[in-house]
C-alpha cells in the first residue's frame, strides 16, 4: 500500500513542501488567492506501459537530466498527465487556471489579463525581451521549459506550457502558455500528441 503524500504548509507565509511518497521527491508549493499549487514542473516518473512493444510516457528536455535540477522537469503526453497525480492532487482544468488568471487581476488592479504572465514566471531562465520584466510575484515560478513532439524538443527558455485536464474533443486539448514575447498567460487548442509540462493543484482545501 502506498502511503499519502505529505504536505508540509505554512498558512502565515502561504508556502510549504509537497512530499510525494511514491518516489521520494519533494516539490515547494505556494497558496495563491483560495488555491494550492505546485510551485515547480512535476517530474514523477511512471512505470513504462507495454503495448506491444514498450514506449516512453514522460520525457526530459533534450534527454538530459540537468534539466530536471533545474526545475523543468518533465514533459508527459495528455493522457499519463490526467493519471500521474498523488492522492489528493489533480491535473487542474481550465477553470482553475481561470480563477487563477481572475485572481492575479484583481489582487493587482489590473485592467485586463495582458500583464499576468509577468507574476507568473521566474525570474530567471526566460530569453530576454524588451519591455518585458518577470517578477514571479507569487512565487509560481513558471520555467520556460518548452514542449516535445514527433521525437523533438523546442522552446526551451522561450516558452512554458501546461496542460489542463479540461479536452476539447479526442484529439485536442486547450494547454496554457506563457511566452517569452508577451506577458499573457494564454490558451489554445493544440493536438494532444504533443507533450507539456504538468502543473498539479490541490483538490481540495
Amino acid at each position: 500500500m502506498i502511503n499519502p503524500p505529505i504536505l508540509d504548509f505554512n498558512n502565515e507565509t502561504n508556502h510549504g513542501t509537497l512530499f510525494d511518497t511514491r518516489d521520494g521527491q519533494s516539490y515547494p508549493v505556494v497558496k495563491i488567492g483560495k488555491q494550492i499549487w505546485l510551485a515547480e514542473n512535476f517530474r514523477y516518473l511512471p512505470s513504462i506501459k507495454e503495448k506491444g512493444d514498450k514506449y516512453e510516457n514522460s520525457w526530459v528536455y533534450n534527454n538530459d537530466n540537468s534539466y530536471l535540477d533545474k526545475g523543468y522537469g518533465r514533459f508527459y503526453d495528455w493522457n499519463t498527465a490526467n493519471n500521474i497525480a498523488p492522492e489528493g492532487w489533480e491535473l487542474p482544468n481550465d477553470g482553475d487556471f481561470q480563477e487563477l488568471l481572475d485572481f492575479i487581476i484583481k489582487d493587482n488592479d489590473l485592467s485586463d489579463d495582458s500583464k499576468v504572465g509577468n507574476y507568473l514566471k521566474s525570474i530567471n531562465g526566460w530569453e530576454l525581451c524588451e519591455g518585458i520584466v518577470n517578477t514571479d510575484k507569487y512565487g509560481f515560478n513558471a520555467k520556460p521549459a518548452g514542449f516535445y513532439r514527433n521525437a523533438n524538443f523546442y522552446g526551451s527558455s522561450y516558452n512554458a506550457n501546461f496542460w489542463s485536464s479540461t479536452t476539447d474533443n479526442k484529439r485536442n486539448n486547450s494547454p496554457w502558455n506563457l511566452n517569452y514575447y508577451n506577458e499573457v498567460l494564454s490558451h489554445n487548442s493544440n493536438f494532444k500528441g504533443f507533450k507539456f509540462s504538468v502543473r498539479l493543484i490541490k483538490d481540495s482545501l
